[in-house]
């Protein structure tokens, strides 16, 4: 095993792993970010950061705004527009996710994990007044999140385990709501078949989510479904909405 793992380390490039991390580091929600800032997100020093940050803008993974703080650049829009053309199964599971959206007046949404997240890949709306904002390229956290839970619930051993494992590395308070997260999916998907968040992810928002492999093979997924409090009940997902998610998510397995 030792030697396994080091000849695995041969082929790690700690540089293009940095700048990757880098690129990782930016959310949605960001309006740029300083070297400085970069830097306290991916736990390197700033001098190293400044050369990764030179190198990724000239090569158009990330720009400079007028305040001269990094975005990401048009070369990341190439990379994650050809990663979502290559998802197939968005294709099979859009009509049935637009179906369930308008029948039942929620926002349904299909996401794949990337680390300690899961990450939307496509979502349909109703047409109903109120429905989520969120958008495809909207991160949520694994442990706290139906969608993310969900995730945990299926996740092999194997792959929960890594998923502990890293959010141990991060500090005691992510690793103990992480674990605390597999708990609750576990148990959810004993009890439900399904993940629940009501008025836990967000206060005025209920959610379920089921995972799935999709038939086109490739990364697990979650499909989740969810509106305001206010017009969808915890009771009308479970005994509504409930049966015809997982008959979904069935179906992009089969």
């Amino acid at each position: 095993m030792a030697m396994q793992a080091g000849l695995e380390e041969r082929y790690f490039i700690t540089a293009l792993a940095r700048g990757l991390e880098v690129l990782g580091c930016f959310r949605v929600a960001d309006k740029g970010l300083s070297n400085q800032q970069i830097a306290e997100r991916c736990g390197l020093p700033k001098s190293t950061i400044t050369r990764i940050t030179y190198t990724l803008t000239r090569l158009g993974y990330l720009a400079q705004d007028a305040n001269h703080k990094y975005v990401l650049g048009t070369a990341t829009l190439r990379l994650g527009s050809t990663m979502l053309q290559g998802l197939d199964i968005r294709e099979l599971a859009r009509p049935m996710m637009q179906a369930l959206a308008d029948s039942t007046g929620t926002t349904v949404a299909i996401a794949v994990r990337d680390r300690l997240s899961m990450i939307y890949v496509d979502v349909c709306r109703s047409t109903a007044a109120l429905s989520l904002s969120l958008q495809v390229g909207a991160r949520l956290q694994l442990a706290a999140s139906a969608i993310g839970r969900a995730y945990l619930a299926k996740a092999s051993a194997a792959e929960r385990q890594e998923i502990l494992s890293r959010s141990r590395e991060l500090d005691d308070t992510v690793y103990d709501s992480m674990r605390q997260g597999v708990a609750r999916a576990l148990h959810d998907e004993a009890d439900f078949g399904c993940a629940t968040s009501f008025g836990e992810w967000q206060q005025d928002i209920n959610g379920i989510a089921v995972s799935f492999m999709p038939i086109s093979g490739g990364q697990r997924m979650s499909i989740n479904c969810g509106g305001p409090s206010s017009s969808i009940s915890q009771e009308y997902l479970l005994d509504e909405v409930r049966p015809r998610l997982i008959a979904i998510a069935r179906r992009l397995e089969s």
